[in-house]
């Protein structure tokens, strides 16, 4: 049979049935059917006729009984105006096609007003501090606990360290027993952040813990023991464990239980939100100074200034409300941001001979070694953000800074510029953190280091 012919006899029975049913068929019950599609089989004997209309199940129930019923009238009228030999049985269905159309319109409404069809970045645009919900595990463990300790990782910046003495005053305001325990050769600036004389830095770790003998302890800015450097073995013997983090998660170990959530652009801002729900909010935390201080301190250094596509637009609403309750945001700008003892100065004029760029100069790897150290009387702190600078040379994409921190052992911070991604690179080496600040631990000759590093920046250019 001719499909072109059969197509043709479908849209001619479609617009005679259509025509005969507006001016010819009387009975209501089919007054508001439309004919929607006609289906003739192979041999035209028969026609699946399918109709839909408004209203509820009873008035479909109404309207088929009712097309039934004027089926022989409709055939006779067919064959006149078709002039056929053979009329075509008519077989009347019920097209739901319009129903779920408008389920489907439903649901993708559902799905748009969800926000299913945002790229990430708009996703991101749209989060507010509420979306931001601490787990009620975690509030229910710190709510518990007698004796704590806050931990920032090993080599802290001020995220880390602000948000374990932000916390650590929020809890002692609950009546808890907290401890902050950092490490020894802090960077400039961190120790001028308030409460930091509180800090335990001397690095007899286990004498402590068998002092304190603490119920649980906090990570913030890191998620596992093995970011705490010195202190890994002493922690290991807590029988609580809990972890406030905004890095990815990465590396064959799994995180301590807690609250990981990279959507946060800095530990801070979590920490903060931890704060509100301890006093049972969901986003207005009651902050003195100082802690509202701390608290900047991180928002401000893991933005860059506001300056890293990690800052979004709750990232300023956060930086405001920290800002209403008293925060001097120039002063610990000064304080924690472009900031460097002459030692600090002394060590860069080392580390800057140590540029080595590849891939054309889209890739710079630089080190600080124990001999550059020494010999400028320099500590690792004074070594914070050196990656930022190699970061800043024109050009450049992707950086990477190697600190020897004992024989053949490298920590390495690894930056890159919007659209890059270090993360991966930190990740195929047991490291971890984000797109574009991420950081590892490496073994071998400095040489064989650079050139690893070289190698691996250069395959994960965008």
């Amino acid at each position: 049979m001719d499909p072109f012919r059969t197509e043709k006899l479908n849209q001619a029975i479609l617009k005679v049935l259509c025509d005969v049913l507006q001016a010819d068929v009387k009975d209501p019950r089919v007054g508001f059917v439309t004919i929607n599609e006609v289906r003739l089989n192979r041999d035209h004997s028969v026609a699946d006729v399918l109709f839909s209309v408004l209203g509820d199940e009873q008035e479909r129930e109404d309207s088929f009984t009712g097309l039934k019923k004027a089926r022989g009238f409709l055939q006779s009228r067919l064959g006149r105006i078709l002039g056929v030999r053979q009329t075509p049985e008519l077989r009347f269905a019920y097209d739901d096609s319009l129903e779920r159309s408008y389920d489907l319109d439903n649901v993708l409404d559902d799905m748009e007003a969800r926000g299913e069809f945002l790229s990430d970045l708009e996703r991101k645009r749209r989060l507010v501090l509420a979306d931001l919900v601490p787990p009620t595990e975690l509030v229910a463990a710190l709510h518990g606990a007698e004796i704590l300790w806050i931990v920032p990782h090993f080599n802290p910046d001020p995220d880390a360290v602000g948000s374990a003495l932000a916390l650590a005053e929020a809890l002692e305001s609950l009546g808890k027993e907290v401890r902050v325990v950092g490490y020894v050769d802090p960077p400039v600036g961190i120790q001028e952040l308030p409460g930091f004389d509180t800090v335990d830095t001397d690095g007899d770790y286990d004498d402590l813990y068998a002092l304190d003998e603490p119920d649980t302890l906090v990570l913030v800015d890191c998620h596992r023991i093995d970011r705490s450097g010195p202190m890994e073995d002493t922690l290991s013997r807590f029988p609580n464990r809990w972890c406030i983090d905004h890095h990815l998660i990465s590396g064959r170990k799994g995180p301590e239980p807690g609250w990981v959530d990279p959507r946060a652009c800095s530990t801070c801002t979590l920490v903060h939100q931890v704060i509100a729900a301890l006093h049972g909010q969901t986003e207005d935390a009651p902050l003195t100074v100082d802690m509202a201080t701390n608290l900047y301190a991180g928002l401000l250094n893991d933005t860059g200034g506001f300056r890293f596509d990690n800052t979004l637009p709750f990232s300023f609403e956060l930086a405001r409300r920290l800002a209403e309750a008293g925060v001097d945001t120039a002063q610990v700008a000064a304080r924690t941001l472009h900031r460097q003892r002459p030692e600090g100065v002394a060590i860069m004029q080392h580390v800057l001979g140590t540029f080595s760029y590849h891939a054309r100069g889209k890739v710079v790897v630089a080190r600080a070694t124990r001999s550059m150290l020494a010999e400028t009387g320099a500590v690792v702190g004074d070594t914070e953000g050196f990656v930022n600078l190699a970061l800043s040379v024109d050009g450049v994409q992707m950086a990477a800074f190697m600190k020897e921190t004992d024989e053949q052992k490298w920590r390495v911070s690894l930056r890159c510029r919007p659209g890059g991604d270090v993360q991966q690179v930190a990740a195929r080496h047991g490291g971890g953190g984000h797109k574009q600040a991420a950081g590892c631990d490496l073994h071998g000759d400095a040489d064989e280091v650079v050139v690893q590093l070289a190698a691996d920046l250069t395959a994960a250019l965008p």
